[in-house]
């Protein structure tokens, strides 16, 4: 049958009652699964290149603090002076946590591309500043707006990839996001211990930590000034697409939730979908995650430099190995996780990764040992960022809705930074004793967190198909994604 003789979505609409499910809806699509197969190619193609690239250097911009201690920065300023690097670590969450939000609600109104453009410029201002500050308290300044400014990109792009794409294409897009974004930030100690070689002059540039933000800097910057050109808009917002082409983007995702039009709840309504029990239990698992991360991110090359006995060098260039298995099993796992469509299970077992992982670390003897214990626990704390914010944004049925969600998760993750760069405590060097077992309990937390709330998710589903329940989340045909 040709395209002209297929009844436009419209006709579709008008011919059925409000109460046609969402499988009849499916079935009587107005494009064939090839077409579809060949626009999610296309978008694919147009939204990760570029936001992968920002997110990853967001991530090198925001942990190269800790190459930069390891590298001078800590006799230079003095960090290494009671909480000073743990306050310099943890000022970063402030601002943080609170821009995330607004930043989301700003987003689609003025677009992705010039908000998102705008934020990466101004943070990458921050980190040059880094470069030449000679005083603690400028660094400790310097990383409040760094936070402020980094707000919104990583709730934003969760946002994006959430509108573009359906329930179970999820996790593993998200999963690729974060993994590729991931690799920059995994070789990330590398490029520092590269930059940290240069000297120049005489003066203060001799000292190589400045060279890693002053670099670092300058390619945010720059990577800031073409992002318009390359970055991706929402699905109504986009010019590379035929007509035809955006109402399959759009329609093909609403189909499994409300309706095609384009909501832009007020900042009242944003703040009475926050009332949701559910988004706290979401922000919780988020929140365990990102303190897992963030502390193996800021105290990984001082825990193999103390801890494991390893020089400067070694230490810096073994940071990167184990985030590039981290990054392979992950991707593995979050495919798994959508072709199987499961996702407590892959959740659990990275958790458990993490544990053991964590426990070889503490106390395995040899050096060599304890370092294959900390690919474990980079890959499970690494992995379930992603999948916690798929899982997040896979039992919300709202598009408006979800991105309140991934700004509600990512902005309680932040006081999980918070958390992460304050319980490795100088005092409890090299083993970290409290710090290791505080990230295994939350971890435990984060199995029966995930299982509980997904036999509640399997309980609603079954009430649903049953009739015994009204439509799951306000949506007819809805059903959670356990």
């Amino acid at each position: 049958m040709a395209d002209k003789d297929l009844p436009t979505h419209e006709e579709k609409i008008g011919n059925n009652s409000p109460a046609t499910s969402i499988n009849e809806e499916v079935s009587n699509r107005d494009w064939t699964p090839e077409e579809e197969r060949k626009l999610v190619w296309k978008i694919d193609f147009r939204v990760f290149p570029m936001l992968c690239f920002v997110f990853g250097l967001s991530l090198l911009d925001r942990t190269n603090i800790s190459a930069a201690y390891i590298a001078g920065l800590a006799e230079d300023l003095r960090l290494d002076i009671g909480s000073r690097y743990s306050i310099a670590l943890l000022v970063f969450f402030i601002g943080y946590a609170i821009f995330e939000l607004p930043s989301n609600y700003v987003i689609r109104r003025i677009g992705a591309r010039w908000w998102l453009s705008f934020l990466i410029i101004a943070w990458g201002c921050c980190v040059l500043g880094m470069g030449f500050v000679n005083d603690w308290k400028a660094l400790t300044v310097l990383r409040a707006f760094l936070g402020v400014f980094e707000a919104g990109l990583f709730p934003g792009s969760v946002f994006i990839i959430g509108s573009w794409y359906r329930q179970f294409e999820t996790a593993r897009r998200v999963s690729i996001f974060y993994m590729a974004s991931l690799l920059a930030s995994g070789f990330g100690p590398i490029f520092a211990y590269a930059l940290s070689l240069i000297r120049v002059g005489d003066g203060m540039y001799r000292s190589g930590w400045r060279w890693i933000f002053i670099i670092e800097g300058i390619v945010t910057i720059v990577a800031g000034l073409v992002s318009p050109f390359f970055l991706i808009e929402f699905p109504e917002r986009v010019t590379f697409l035929t007509p035809r082409q955006k109402h399959i983007a759009i329609t093909r995702v609403r189909q499994e939730r409300e309706n095609t039009e384009v909501v832009h709840p007020t900042a009242k309504e944003s703040l009475k979908m926050l009332f949701d029990w559910k988004i706290g239990v979401y922000s919780i698992q988020y929140f365990i995650s990102a303190s897992s991360v963030y502390s193996l991110a800021f105290f990984k090359p001082i825990i193999l430099r103390q801890g494991m006995g390893f020089d400067y060098a070694k230490a810096q260039l073994l940071s990167s190995p184990p985030y590039v298995f981290a990054i392979i099993c992950s991707l593995g796992m979050a495919y798994l996780s959508d072709k199987l469509r499961i996702r407590w299970p892959v959740m659990c077992f990275q958790a458990l990764m993490a544990i053991v992982g964590l426990l070889i670390i503490l106390y395995a003897g040899p050096p060599g040992v304890r370092y294959f214990g900390l690919y474990l626990a980079i890959w499970g704390t690494q992995a379930n960022i992603p999948g916690t914010l798929a899982y997040g944004q896979n039992q919300t049925a709202k598009p408006e809705k979800k991105g309140v969600v991934a700004a509600a998760m990512i902005s309680v993750g932040a006081a999980g930074g918070i958390c992460g760069s304050t319980i490795f405590r100088s005092q409890d060097a090299p083993m970290y004793l409290p710090g290791m077992w505080a990230t295994i309990s939350m971890q435990i937390l984060h199995i029966i967190l995930t299982f509980c709330m997904s036999l509640y998710f399997k309980r609603q589903n079954k009430l649903a198909d049953e009739g015994h329940r009204p439509a799951l989340e306000g949506v007819e045909g809805f059903r959670y994604a356990p």
